[in-house]
């Protein structure tokens, strides 16, 4: 009885946990979108609520608005992975959205109708911090990012390879770009390979969907399980990123194919080491030998004395 009424607590927490965190919502989705979820993934479809830590995997020629109930609304390009991090709780107020590949646009309302934590757009060259009132499009790829603020102002970070950042105040019009390895660069126009590039979803603000699935409850479909080369970039990804996901993805080290990939590139993320070799954790026995040695000789001669 006391373990059935421990498991419902511990489901009631998870329960809750999720609805805290459910505070953002597929309103638009044209095309497919894989949702990494714990251990598993599941299909996007419009109404489908994100929980935090969930990653986002837009295929190619797709298109995603997802909104929160402060009215800040993201939207995804083709091919784009991000990841939702922080949540409404009040331990943890931050929530901020990771780009590690493809397109984002964010707009933020000049005053939310409810009160929630400020989201903030990172990526591994910047962090965007959260402001109201404004819109920016954000573009990252493996070698370079680019940012161009159609409305509003802030103060973008740039990261620096010692850990620092470094503040570019940007205001509506501005547009940002820099190459890994290097310093940014600000002009007062977007580049034309940027502007022909954006999806074309990004031209227009489209209108917020969000009321239509506020009593709608859309159940996740579980989608086939993911292999190594699916997630490599997060496993590979900075640190307060990837390190999360060992307790998250621990059971996948159980998985042959999985585990090996996981000790082929085990340099890349050495916090798996403990799940994948805990014996070299274990504590050791204190040596016995010089012990057991000494009560042998002090026994042979106790023996001749006799």
């Amino acid at each position: 009885m006391i373990r059935v009424l421990m498991l419902a607590a511990a489901l009631a927490m998870i329960s809750n946990a999720h609805a805290v965190d459910s505070t953002s919502t597929f309103t638009i989705l044209e095309g497919n979108a894989l949702v990494y979820r714990g251990a598993g993934s599941v299909r996007g479809v419009e109404g489908l609520q994100l929980v935090r830590g969930d990653i986002v995997d837009m295929a190619a020629s797709s298109f995603a608005q997802i909104e929160y109930p402060d009215q800040s609304i993201i939207q995804f390009g083709p091919s784009t992975r991000v990841m939702l991090i922080g949540g409404a709780e009040r331990q943890k107020p931050g929530r901020w959205l990771y780009l590690m590949e493809g397109w984002v646009k964010l707009s933020t309302p000049k005053q939310a109708p409810t009160p929630a934590p400020a989201l903030e757009l990172r990526s591994p060259l910047i962090d965007v911090p959260a402001n109201a009132a404004t819109v920016v499009v954000l573009r990252q790829s493996p070698a370079d990012v680019s940012l161009f603020v159609e409305r509003g102002e802030l103060r973008l970070a740039e990261r620096q390879a010692n850990g620092s950042t470094v503040a570019v105040p940007l205001k509506a019009g501005d547009f940002y770009a820099r190459k890994q390895g290097w310093r940014g660069t600000v002009t007062h126009k977007a580049t034309p390979t940027f502007v022909s590039e954006m999806p074309r979803d990004f031209r227009d603000s489209l209108p917020s969907r969000l009321d239509r699935f506020r009593d709608r409850q859309v159940q996740a479909m579980e989608a086939p399980a993911f292999a190594y080369a699916d997630v490599e970039g997060w496993l590979k990804a900075e640190p307060a990123v990837r390190r999360p996901l060992v307790q998250r993805w621990r059971a996948k080290a159980r998985e042959p194919t999985f585990r090996a990939a996981l000790i082929t590139n085990l340099s890349a993320h050495p916090e798996w080491d403990p799940v994948l070799f805990p014996e070299k954790y274990k504590p050791k026995d204190p040596p016995r030998a010089a012990w057991t040695s000494g009560r042998s000789a002090s026994g042979a001669a106790s023996s001749a004395t006799r």
